[in-house]
C-alpha cells in the first residue's frame, strides 16, 4: 500500500505512543513528562505569525508539504520512533477538491469552527500515519492548529476504513467486526476523509478551547479537567482500569494483539457500561475528546449511522451502537455543544 512499515491507517496525535508517568513517590500520578515541549515551542508550524495570508473559508487552506511541514513529521517521527521521512504528494490537488466537496456534508456550526480554528491542512505522502495534528499559538496561547493528511492512505471508503482500524487491535481469524458509518449511497472515500478529519480537528479544539492540557507544558494533567474529571487519571491511565474495564489497558489498535474470538464478551458489553462512546476513545484521554467530538457530530447533530456487528464465522453474534448518547456522557455533550454554539448562537 505504500512504504509505511507500521500502523498504517492510525490517525495519530501527537500524544497518542508516547507518555511516560512519573515514577517519583513525591510526584502525582496524573501528571505525565510530555515528549513534544520542545517541538511545540521551537516549530514554525506552531506560530500565527506563520499563517499570514490565510483564505477566508477553512476548505480552500490545503497546501502541498512545504520544508517547515516536513521538518515538524520528521521531528515528531522521531520522536515516537518512526522512521518515516515525509514527502511531496503527487495528487495533493486531488485531496484539495476533496476537501472543498466536504463543506457542503457539513453543518453550518462545524464550517465556522473550521474557518476559525483550522489554519491549514497539508497533503503529503509517507507520512506515518493517516494524518497528525498540530497546534497554532499567539501571544503564548492555543488559538487553532493545522493536519497533515497522507495522500497514499485515503483510498479505502468510510466503512471499510473505520472497520478495518477497529478490526486492527485484534488477530486476524474467524471472528471479525464491521462497521457501519455511512449508508451504501454515501459510503465513498470523501466520506472517510470526513471522518477522519473531523477526528483531527477535534484533537485541535480540545486544546484551542482550553478542555485539553497544552503541547507547550513540561507536564499535562488530566484529571482535574471537567471534561475527563471521574473518567481519566491521566492520559494514559482510566479510573476503570482497575475496577469495571480492566482489560483496557489491554487493547491497542493496529497491533493484532489479541484475539477477537476469546476476548470480545469482556471488551463491548463492558464498553457499553462505560462513559467511552467507542473502543478507540478508550485507548487514552486525548481520543476521548476526538472520539466524543466526531461521534456528536456523526451521530447527534447530522444523525448518521454507527453500528458495530461482530460476525463468526459470517454469522452475527453481537451488536451495539455508537455510545455518544449514553447517560453517562451528558457532561460531556454539554460541553462539545457548549463549542458548536459558540460558532452558531
Amino acid at each position: 500500500m505504500s512504504s509505511i512499515k507500521h500502523a498504517v491507517e492510525v490517525c495519530r496525535f501527537l500524544v497518542l505512543l508516547v507518555s511516560v508517568v512519573f515514577g517519583s513517590a513525591c510526584r502525582q500520578e496524573s501528571e505525565e513528562t510530555n515528549p513534544y515541549m520542545d517541538l511545540f515551542n521551537t516549530s514554525p508550524l506552531t506560530e500565527s505569525g506563520f499563517y499570514k495570508d490565510r483564505a477566508p473559508s477553512w476548505e480552500f487552506r490545503v497546501f502541498p508539504l512545504d520544508v517547515e511541514a516536513k521538518n515538524f513529521v520528521t521531528a515528531l517521527n522521531r520522536i515516537d520512533g518512526f522512521e518515516e521521512v515525509p514527502s511531496s504528494s503527487g495528487s495533493w490537488r486531488i485531496i484539495a477538491e476533496e476537501v472543498k466537496s466536504l463543506k457542503k456534508e457539513l453543518p453550518n456550526s462545524i464550517n465556522k469552527l473550521l474557518t476559525e480554528f483550522l489554519f491549514r491542512i497539508y497533503v503529503c505522502e509517507n507520512l506515518g500515519g493517516s494524518a497528525v495534528s498540530g497546534f497554532v499559538y499567539r501571544n503564548g496561547h492555543a488559538i487553532g492548529g493545522f493536519v497533515i493528511l497522507d495522500s497514499q492512505i485515503l483510498n479505502k471508503n468510510a466503512n471499510d476504513w473505520i472497520s478495518y482500524k477497529e478490526n486492527s487491535a485484534f488477530k486476524p481469524g474467524n471472528t471479525a467486526i464491521k462497521i457501519k458509518i455511512e449508508e451504501e449511497n454515501s459510503n465513498t472515500k470523501v466520506n472517510a476523509l470526513r471522518y477522519i478529519l473531523l477526528h483531527e480537528f477535534g484533537h485541535i479544539l480540545s486544546v484551542a478551547t482550553g478542555i485539553g492540557p497544552d503541547l507547550r507544558g513540561k507536564t499535562r494533567k488530566f484529571e482535574s479537567l471537567p471534561f475527563y474529571h471521574g473518567i481519566w487519571k491521566s492520559e494514559k491511565k482510566s479510573v476503570y482500569d482497575d475496577s469495571q474495564f480492566k482489560f483496557r489497558s489491554r487493547i491497542k489498535f493496529y497491533s493484532s494483539s489479541l484475539a477477537l474470538q476469546e476476548n470480545w464478551n469482556n471488551i463491548y458489553p463492558i464498553l457499553e457500561k462505560t462513559p467511552f462512546p467507542t473502543l478507540y476513545s478508550a485507548t487514552n484521554a486525548d481520543d476521548f475528546f476526538a472520539e466524543s467530538f466526531v461521534s456528536y457530530v456523526h451521530v447527534i447533530m447530522q444523525k448518521r449511522p454507527w453500528q458495530l456487528i461482530i460476525y463468526e464465522k459470517g454469522k452475527p453474534i453481537y451488536q451495539t451502537k455508537n455510545g455518544i448518547e449514553k447517560e453517562s456522557l451528558e457532561k460531556q455533550r454539554r460541553m462539545i455543544e457548549t463549542i458548536i454554539n459558540r460558532a452558531d448562537p
